[in-house]
């Protein structure tokens, strides 16, 4: 025997459809600064400690020493130490200082595709142009457009 009973729930509406909130961007740290300079160099964490150490037995303390540099919270103190990572083609000692003392509002453009911002010169010798926000034109496939810096 089957017993039948009244319906005592109802289904939830149907959602509807939003868009996707537009991503917001983290502000860029001085270390996440260095990562990305390092990474769009296409090198790794040891193979820049290996240029920046001047002997062979300095490479571990280089290789700790860009260990803390791209721990989150942790900032370069000594200006010859900004200087020395300038053999990373995007980095610019400048921005870095920028994104360590200044408030958010404050931080210069970097691209987080390829770390260009507006102190460095690029290879291609073209003036840098953004594509959006926080990408370049070169990054985002459409060189040649965009908004100048």
């Amino acid at each position: 025997m089957m017993h039948a009973f009244p319906r005592t729930f109802s289904l939830a509406p149907r959602a509807e459809r939003r868009p996707a909130p537009r991503a917001r961007f983290v502000p860029l740290t001085p270390a996440a600064y260095l990562r990305l300079c390092r990474e769009a160099a296409g090198l790794t964490r040891h193979a820049l400690a290996a240029r920046l150490a001047p002997r062979a037995h300095d490479l571990p303390q280089a290789s700790d020493l860009l260990a803390v540099l791209e721990t989150p919270g942790n900032v370069a103190r000594r200006a010859a130490t900004l200087e020395r990572l300038r053999i990373l083609p995007a980095f610019d000692p400048d921005v870095y200082r920028q994104l360590a003392s200044e408030p958010p509002d404050r931080h210069p453009r970097v691209c987080r595709g390829c770390a260009a911002s507006a102190g460095v010169t690029r290879d291609d010798a073209g003036p840098l142009r953004w594509a959006s926000e926080h990408i370049c034109t070169r990054c985002a496939g459409i060189e040649g457009e965009g908004d100048a810096a």
